[in-house]
């Protein structure tokens, strides 16, 4: 999966200045992208990239997917454990991601 958002980006949102979590936040990055992917049925793509012709769920990448992404990170970054009782996306990156859903007719 392409880099969305880099290192230095999550950590200047997350207001951290050491190294020691890199591995956590770089997986929390991977994770906030196959989260959207998953839960909206599409394929990111970089916006100076071309989208297949066969991926016709395809989406270039946008303000809404990344801040829901930064949202998420940051919700994910302070609550390690499980909070709540579902699977829940939290409210406002759901928002933000709702509308790039991908139904499949046919």
């Amino acid at each position: 999966m392409p880099q969305f958002l880099t290192m230095e980006q999550v950590k200047l949102n997350l207001r951290i200045d050491h190294d020691d979590e890199d591995d956590l936040i770089n997986g929390l990055i991977e994770a906030a992208f196959d989260a959207f992917e998953q839960t909206t049925n599409r394929k990111l793509y970089a916006v100076e990239s071309e989208i297949p012709a066969d991926v016709t769920n395809g989406l270039h990448i946008c303000a809404s997917i990344t801040q829901g992404a930064y949202m998420l990170i940051g919700h994910w970054y302070k609550n390690k454990e499980a909070v709540g009782s579902g699977m829940e996306l939290p409210q406002a990156t759901e928002w933000l991601w709702k509308r790039h859903r991908w139904i499949n007719v046919g």
